[in-house]
């Protein structure tokens, strides 16, 4: 099963997001996520939270249309978004997407790159876009698609990921290690329509950005 999360961080433009909608089987909002949902109109299935970021017209709104509500109170260990990506799990989410958790604040952005982590740990393939990152986390093989000329950053997530080959990429490895220390897999380039990435050891996130 497909689902798509949406948080409360940054959204420009909506209508980048039209695809990845229509291509999910589920939509739960974290909290102030049901914002965007309302001015995306979108249904979501669940809406979860604390509930001290999602305006009360929209909550009022969703509850009307039938929307699966669940509180949280404020003080608790998880955040909004990690209370719905657990959720998406208990569901039998197989594939995640995240939108909505990369803004401003570079803490909360990094905080969330855990996401993809906690996914990885649990068997669940995940990965957060905006409207100029797509993100992977990685411990073995992905494959990513992409036009020839397009960049593709490797960048480690571990102390040191080790045994790195790629395919279809200006810049090849061919069982480097990386560090965090030296992060020289930066803006690698797309040499084929379809790229793929193997490592051995480690985590590794795999970007592709958009200037």
């Amino acid at each position: 099963m497909k689902v798509l999360i949406i948080s409360n961080g940054e959204i420009k433009d909506y209508g980048f997001y039209k695809n990845i909608v229509e291509e999910v089987d589920m939509v739960i909002c974290a909290d102030g996520g049901a914002n965007h949902a309302y001015k995306m109109k979108i249904r979501p299935f669940l809406i979860i939270g604390d509930f001290d970021s999602v305006d009360r017209e929209v909550l009022e709104f969703y509850q009307k249309e039938g929307v699966k509500v669940e509180k949280f109170p404020t003080m608790k260990d998880e955040t909004d978004t990690q209370l719905a990506l657990k959720k998406a799990i208990e569901l039998g989410a197989k594939d995640i997407t995240f939108i909505g958790v990369i803004g401003d604040r570079f803490d909360h952005s990094y905080a969330n790159l855990s996401l993809l982590l906690y996914s990885l740990k649990r068997g669940v393939k995940s990965r957060i876009i905006n409207e100029k990152n797509e993100i992977h986390l990685i411990d073995d093989y992905i494959e990513i698609e992409g036009k020839k000329g397009e960049l593709l950053s490797l960048l480690p997530y571990s102390g040191e990921v080790k045994g790195i080959y790629t395919k279809g990429l200006f810049y090849p490895l061919s069982g480097q290690s990386m560090s965090m220390e030296n992060p020289y897999g930066i803006s690698n380039v797309f040499t084929e329509e379809k790229a793929s990435i193997k490592i051995e050891e480690g985590f590794l996130l795999v970007i592709k950005p958009k200037d």
